[in-house]
């Protein structure tokens, strides 16, 4: 294992970068941390990452980004962390774990915080999240019967990659949704564990924003009601 710093550029508001500080936490990798103000971003940052997202990583005298990439990497070079399982179908059931609450889930969050005042705009984000998510039970209970991570007791890349996306739905619906509560939750156990797993990591609750900073930024960002 190489031994040189790394410097993580990092927007404690951004549910992405909150993926790549989760994984350095959880390799217990040596760090710098360089917060960006994604309203107001530094010129020089753009040498960082021309595409000025975060997070990025300044590692073994070069620069890498995106979220994936970058939690990916870490599981590579902290290979005795485990954050993947050494079995290539498990490690393709965490990848496709990922990609499923990426594609089917988080997506509902941004259609809603961007279309909040078309019509059944509510409506759509509660039906099509909760039937993803009964989908995302069967997943889970595939892997293990029991939690409360993803692969059962083995905290993973895939609770690495989830955690900070439903903080932000779980905060939203109780916020701007009057407390509402997605009924696949409520009638899946395995499901109710692991996101209550998840949601009670260490480095996931040590490098959230908050509830209240979360909605906050978000309030002013997207123009929400409660």
């Amino acid at each position: 294992m190489s031994s040189d710093k790394i410097i993580f550029y990092n927007a404690v508001i951004c549910p992405y970068a909150q993926r790549a500080a989760i994984a350095l936490k959880e390799v217990g990798a040596e760090y710098e941390t360089v917060n960006i103000d994604l309203q107001n971003k530094p010129d020089w940052y753009k040498d960082i990452n021309p595409e000025l997202k975060v997070p990025a990583l300044n590692t073994e005298g070069q620069n890498i980004a995106e979220s994936l990439v970058i939690i990916e990497y870490l599981n590579d070079r902290f290979p005795e962390k485990n954050l993947l399982p050494k079995e290539p179908l498990k490690r393709a059931y965490v990848r496709f774990a990922i990609e499923y609450f990426s594609s089917k889930i988080n997506s509902e969050f941004y259609k809603y915080i961007f279309n909040q005042n078309a019509e059944n705009a509510r409506e759509n984000f509660e039906t099509n999240i909760n039937a993803s998510l009964v989908r995302f039970n069967e997943l889970l209970l595939q892997q293990a019967k029991t939690g409360p991570y993803f692969l059962g007791n083995d905290f993973s890349l895939a609770d690495v990659a989830i955690a900070p996306h439903f903080l932000r739905i779980d905060a939203l619906s109780k916020h701007f949704l009057n407390g509402f509560e997605f009924s696949a939750v409520k009638t899946n156990p395995r499901l109710a564990e692991f996101l209550a797993g998840i949601a009670d990591r260490p480095s996931v609750k040590e490098t959230f924003i908050g509830e209240d900073a979360f909605v906050e930024q978000i309030a002013a960002r997207y123009n929400l009601k409660k």
